[in-house]
């Protein structure tokens, strides 16, 4: 972005920057405070405790043993599976190795965001996701073999990990690959005193509180768990509270398209 510049010689360069400073935090506040109306709607018309849109699709990928393209909100997303085959050989391997590879199209983000950033990213999330579902799939069920996830976002609208997360979670079952039980995962912003759920790229980029959650919610079990900030525990409570109910909520959506899946399926047959 060009800046423009003041050639004359009574412009003081100190005093420019503090305006230039003080200007954009007044923005940021006001944007900041505008992302919940007084009626209570976000700007995207959504209430506090909405879910953006959710759609599912199967079988995108014919070659793969499973695949889920997945629509949230403005996120577009593929997860592919292949496997469980046999892996390279380890005598002591008594469970299935769960491998991750994360990529995003080059238009989802900025070339410089893409070039400084980009490695770093795929890496944490390809970490993140590995450690979930090496807990989440009974990997004992297929001793020396290996199971690999492909993610690919196609368009993005803030945060990866989370729908990630869930679409891996329909993948693996399309794959009929036995886990524990459904793994979901959902982010809480705090905003305006008030917690919001399943941010989209406009809250997310707000300096605020933000909590993200991962269960399993037939199991009550808890997978990953992360908050940015330091909150009161108060706070940190009720964030926690709404992330479990929006994983509760997208539990419902995600079994109930494997639902309509299955009497496609029955249906066909």
């Amino acid at each position: 972005m060009s800046i423009p510049m003041d050639t004359s010689s009574s412009s003081s360069p100190t005093k420019k920057k503090r305006n230039e400073l003080t200007t954009t935090l007044a923005t940021d506040y006001i944007s900041g405070f505008d992302l919940i109306s007084i009626e209570g709607y976000r700007q995207d018309g959504r209430k506090s405790d909405e879910l953006r849109h959710f759609r599912v699709s199967f079988n995108i990928i014919p070659d793969a043993d499973g695949s889920c393209y997945m629509e949230h909100g403005n996120i577009k997303l593929l997860a592919t599976i292949y496997g469980p085959y046999e892996g390279e050989s380890r005598s002591n391997q008594e469970q299935a190795i769960i491998t991750c590879d994360f990529s995003m199209t080059s238009y989802c983000v900025s070339e410089r965001r893409l070039r400084t950033f980009g490695d770093m990213k795929s890496q944490k999330l390809q970490m993140a996701i590995q450690r979930v579902f090496q807990q989440a799939i009974i990997t004992e069920t297929y001793p020396k073999s290996q199971i690999d996830i492909y993610l690919k976002i196609l368009q993005s609208d803030g945060n990866d990990y989370s729908p990630c997360v869930n679409a891996t979670t329909l993948a693996l079952i399309n794959a009929g690959i036995p886990m524990k039980d459904f793994v979901c995962s959902s982010t809480v912003g705090y905003i305006q005193n008030k917690c919001i759920i399943d941010l989209n790229q406009q809250e997310e980029q707000q300096k605020s509180p933000q909590l993200t959650l991962t269960i399993m919610p037939q199991r009550d079990d808890i997978v990953a768990l992360t908050c940015e900030s330091r909150v009161h525990h108060d706070i940190y409570n009720e964030m926690l509270d709404a992330a479990t109910r929006a994983n509760l909520q997208l539990f419902n959506l995600m079994k109930q398209a494997v639902v309509n899946q299955l009497k496609t399926v029955l249906h066909v047959l």
